[in-house]
């Protein structure tokens, strides 16, 4: 049985989210893994602000068609 989970769940708990493919029928089989979101892409609501200072400020502008 192929088996990935994503590693802030434990065992048990609900990771129907958590899709994988395989792309040849049988590649994955006996294949077992745990995933963990690379520490990149946790960072700090302060740090984002400090960056986007670095960019010229643009007009927000609401398109036809645009839904939010």
């Amino acid at each position: 049985m192929k088996r990935a989970r994503y590693h802030d769940l434990p065992e048990s708990a609900d990771d129907s989210f958590f899709l994988c493919k395989e792309l040849i029928p049988g590649y994955l089989d006996g294949i077992t893994g745990v995933y963990q979101t690379p520490q990149g892409y946790y960072v700090d609501d302060s740090d984002v602000e400090e960056f986007d200072k670095g960019f010229p400020i643009k007009k927000k502008l609401k398109l036809p068609g645009q839904l939010f």
